[in-house]
């Protein structure tokens, strides 16, 4: 019977093959957190963008309103109509 020899590996080498696995799940994970922090953060911009314009819209429409309002009293009282809730 033929024996072959064992390779044996030192608890040195085992432990730089762990410590290489483990900086090179390390660098693939904090590169993928990166990239989705980073997706997740433009979507959430985009939405805080939209909200945004959509409060500024509605400010700006109420701005309008109360301003046409005042020109409309305006005008009635230069002309001496009667406002609707006095006749």
């Amino acid at each position: 019977m033929t024996t072959y020899p064992v390779e044996r590996t030192s608890f040195r080498d085992t432990a730089r093959q762990t410590a290489k696995g483990i900086a090179v799940r390390a660098g693939v994970l904090s590169v993928v957190t990166l990239i989705s922090g980073a997706f997740l953060f433009s979507l959430a911009a985009k939405a805080a963008s939209g909200l945004v314009k959509l409060l500024a819209g509605t400010i700006i429409l109420a701005i309008g309103a109360g301003v046409v309002t005042w020109e409309v009293k305006k005008v009635q009282r230069r002309f001496g109509r009667p406002h609707p809730t006095n006749l």
